[in-house]
């Protein structure tokens, strides 16, 4: 799914949220498919929250330069979405200090960071699956 399709896609899901949504503020400020995501989930609106995990996966699949070694892929997420983090979060320190994807993924999971812990579960999955 290219860009402009998924702004489109925001831009039609926006347009049939009330002004008090998160979900509608986020992509209001341009905030990053993650931020949009999470709102969603929360606000119950898991279509649009799967709709842009799918465009996330594809985007780390086939990204700009698509990065062919998914270990990279896996890095370059994890370091992008450090930045959205507060700095008090577990996970931005367990970022940080360079854990493994497993502990990175269970600690993101128990802060409710699913979008994360589901990325890296899938891309423990893959590591594994490769010889």
């Amino acid at each position: 799914m290219e860009m402009k399709n998924i702004a489109q896609m925001l831009q039609s899901f926006r347009d049939d949220l009330p002004c008090s949504s998160k979900t509608a503020a986020a992509i209001d400020r341009g905030a990053s498919l993650e931020e949009i995501s999470e709102l969603a989930e929360e606000e119950g609106l898991h279509k649009l929250a799967s709709v842009l995990f799918e465009a996330e996966q594809e985007a780390l699949r086939e990204g700009p330069g698509a990065v062919e070694d998914p270990a990279e892929a896996t890095d370059s997420y994890l370091h992008e979405i450090r930045k959205e983090l507060p700095a008090g979060s577990k996970t931005a320190a367990a970022i940080d200090r360079d854990a493994s994807w497993e502990e990175i993924s269970e600690i993101a999971e128990e802060e409710g960071l699913h979008q994360i812990a589901s990325v890296l579960f899938e891309a423990e999955q893959e590591r594994l699956r490769v010889p």
